[in-house]
């Protein structure tokens, strides 16, 4: 696959993305008053934040010497939000998984 039929791909694939993530905020705008304005700003914010995440996501990974992003990783990037790094905590506990490591904040 050659470098400009992988662009295509890509920016078909975040054309088919920021369609999914416009239509869920449009589907959560119809339980409040949102104007349509708002939706598109929501779905900008989204589609900008998810991008550092996945910025921030490869970043640790790197820094950890590995090549796939794990679940620690994830937490990592809500170390500055308590709240949610716990319901994540919460969550991955709940997956099912062969040999997952336990997600915790303790040391030795």
């Amino acid at each position: 696959m050659d470098t400009e039929e992988s662009n295509s791909e890509t920016a078909e694939t975040l054309k088919r993305l920021q369609a999914a993530i416009h239509y869920g905020v449009q589907q959560m705008s119809k339980k409040y008053n949102i104007s349509q304005e708002c939706v598109a700003m929501v779905t900008e914010l989204t589609l900008r934040q998810s991008e550092i995440l996945a910025n921030d996501l490869e970043c640790f990974s790197k820094h950890g010497k590995r090549t796939t992003i794990t679940a620690d990783d994830v937490l990592l990037c809500a170390r500055k939000n308590p709240s949610l790094q716990d319901l994540l905590r919460d969550k991955h506990s709940q997956l099912p998984g062969p040999s997952k490591r336990k997600a915790s904040k303790s040391k030795p």
